[in-house]
């Protein structure tokens, strides 16, 4: 497998960082997660914009060669030297090294996760708890695809207690996220799911999701604030995550949940 590094392919395990750059001192990036369908990206041009809104709200320099059509062409050119046409695009830019940091420019990379399915669909015995040792900042910055090293902290909790996800709560003691993305909570015709200013990461592919349900007949999808407690009232509970697709959860504590409504979503990706 390559990627395409500042518009050249090289080999994935290949070193193009110096210990001077910024991505490797400080993780000073933006990245934007995209699916690929049958060679075509989807919702492509909702990625590009918000790919530009998340570097103009990081204070990044942004070429003037990135534009739509540069956009595409890259990771159409990774698409082909990998011939592949389904899977996981990761488009993140980064501050280049430079001693002024207003000056500084943009290094990117585009690399790629190889999937047979168009969409995946995640449905085994899967266990979903709260994390309550740290709260998600819910500032407008935060919604950005940015390094968040304290959810490496919650990424081994979550491993020693053999949990599949967990919630991430908002200072007020309401749910965010979960750590894969965007969580949602079923009962009968009705869809709650965080609203942006709880904590939530800014998706393209979430905005599109609710859109989808909300033009259904069957679905209405609610954007509010959601306390923990919730989760043992609800009939179902799934994450929507970028570039992936849905994860539903049989579990939380001694409370299960059952996942056919969740089942019938997945054509609201498309």
């Amino acid at each position: 497998m390559v990627v395409n590094f500042n518009g050249q392919i090289i080999d994935q395990n290949q070193p193009i960082y110096s210990t001077q750059n910024r991505i490797v001192n400080f993780g000073d990036i933006v990245k934007e997660v995209i699916r690929v369908k049958n060679g075509e990206i989807h919702l492509w041009e909702n990625h590009y914009f918000s790919l530009m809104a998340s570097m103009r709200i990081m204070r990044m320099n942004i070429p003037l060669n990135f534009t739509p059509e540069f956009f595409q062409d890259q990771i159409h050119l990774l698409l082909e030297e990998n011939e592949v046409k389904n899977g996981k695009i990761e488009f993140v830019c980064s501050r280049s090294f430079s001693d002024d940091l207003l000056k500084s420019g943009i290094d990117y990379f585009i690399r790629f996760s190889l999937s047979d399915k168009t969409w995946e669909y995640e449905n085994l015995p899967a266990e979903i708890d709260v994390y309550k040792d740290y709260y998600v900042n819910d500032s407008f910055f935060s919604q950005n695809n940015i390094v968040r090293p304290e959810e490496n902290i919650a990424k081994i909790y979550l491993l020693e207690n053999e949990f599949d996800d967990l919630v991430l709560l908002n200072q007020h003691k309401k749910m965010a996220r979960s750590l894969n993305g965007a969580i949602f909570l079923i009962n009968d015709d009705i869809i709650k799911t965080p609203k942006l200013s709880e904590g939530v990461n800014k998706s393209v592919l979430r905005d599109h999701f609710i859109a989808q349900i909300n033009q259904s007949e069957k679905y209405k999808v609610e954007e509010t604030d959601i306390f923990p407690f919730e989760m043992q009232k609800a009939e179902e509970i799934f994450v929507l995550i970028d570039g992936f697709g849905l994860k539903a959860f049989t579990q939380n504590r001694k409370k299960t949940f059952r996942t056919e409504k969740t089942d019938s979503l997945l054509q609201f990706l498309d």
